[in-house]
């Protein structure tokens, strides 16, 4: 009696497992022609089926299609007719079957934007809170207008494009763009991006941060207190407090090419003073001046750096000294510490004197140090 149950069963998993197989390849062979034939709404290249798993037990169909397949717009009504289509292919032990098709590893209804979805809307994909509630970077406090709205205190990276790298196999600079139509994207970009994008973006509110060089000019001067040349670095102390090095190492020049890993803002030291608020009789109020000597007349983008402490202070003040008055910044110093910071573009005159330069203060509506 025992053998002949033993047989039963052995003739039943056989029974099974030619069914399986029969049924799978039925799949495959309907699913191939489906996907070799099948027309997209864009133009794709031809999509094919990677591979199928059915499960017997959990009674679930996972197709898998190209990644060609994922190329194409899905909307919702795309990926029911895709659903259906399927469907109406799949043999009858099998067509009711929870069915799951995937394109570059994803569920096909995964890949309808949020936007033409109705219902089930992927969370991970909506906008968070990213309102800035911090002080801006930088503000021109000298500004006629307040902005309150658009990109008020928004802050923006924007570069024009690439620019000069340095070949190693034809040892010279050469540009990242290849050349096309008598220009590069790496110059024609910047065409438009300085004059026009950068402005538009400022005058609507916000902070723009280039990584690339915006300036035009061709003379740079650096002024610095680790770095004497021929400008001019002034500080003014008070009775009770004075200048001192901070804790930590600040920007200094000592030579003129730098290699991979080379950080100019760790080579020098950082000069920091505590801050006071303003007072009528104030005698504490301090500043460090910074005058270039200029080898030319003409517009000059001018810059600061800075290195963030525990106690750096959200509005250290700045005066710009240029050809067309006096025009003053806050700066937050919280942040963007080690790195180059626009203030803006001036015109200045050839040579060194006190209508050319930049002071900082040290009076700030805050307690810490500039």
């Amino acid at each position: 009696m025992k053998k002949i149950i033993v047989f039963f069963l052995g003739l039943t998993f056989c029974a099974t497992f030619l069914f399986a197989q029969d049924i799978e390849r039925n799949v495959k062979e309907r699913l191939t022609d489906y996907f070799n034939q099948y027309t997209a709404t864009a133009k794709i290249s031809t999509p094919k089926l990677n591979s199928f798993d059915i499960n017997y037990d959990r009674k679930t169909i996972a197709i898998y299609a190209s990644e060609s397949f994922a190329y194409q717009p899905f909307r919702p009504e795309t990926v029911e007719n895709i659903y259906n289509q399927v469907k109406e292919l799949l043999p009858g032990p099998v067509h009711y079957y929870q069915l799951t098709i995937y394109a570059d590893g994803k569920p096909i209804e995964d890949l309808v934007p949020n936007f033409y979805r109705n219902k089930k809307k992927d969370k991970e994909r909506l906008s968070l809170n990213v309102d800035y509630k911090g002080a801006p970077w930088v503000k021109n406090t000298s500004r006629p207008n307040e902005i309150s709205r658009g990109l008020q205190d928004r802050h923006i990276a924007i570069w024009q494009s690439h620019g000069n790298y340095f070949k190693n196999d034809k040892n010279e600079w050469g540009w990242q763009r290849p050349r096309l139509f008598c220009t590069t994207e790496d110059m024609f970009t910047q065409s438009f991006v300085l004059p026009y994008v950068i402005p538009m973006l400022e005058n609507a509110g916000a902070i723009v941060y280039t990584p690339r060089e915006r300036d035009t000019q061709k003379n740079e001067i650096i002024v610095d207190n680790d770095t004497p040349n021929a400008s001019l670095y002034l500080e003014m102390g008070g009775k009770k407090i004075n200048w001192a090095n901070a804790p930590v190492r600040g920007f200094a020049q000592k030579k003129t090419i730098y290699k991979d890993g080379e950080n100019p803002f760790t080579d020098g030291t950082c000069r920091f003073i505590p801050t006071e608020r303003k007072k009528k009789k104030n005698k504490d109020q301090v500043f460090a001046e910074w005058v270039p000597t200029l080898p030319a007349t003409g517009k000059y983008a001018v810059y600061v750096s800075y290195q963030t402490l525990p106690n750096s202070v959200s509005d250290a003040k700045y005066l710009v000294f240029h050809n067309g008055g006096v025009t003053e910044f806050k700066v937050n110093q919280k942040i963007g510490g080690g790195t180059w910071v626009y203030l803006g573009t001036f015109e200045f005159d050839k040579g060194s004197n006190d209508y050319g330069m930049v002071v900082l203060s040290n009076e700030s509506s805050e307690h810490g140090v500039v």
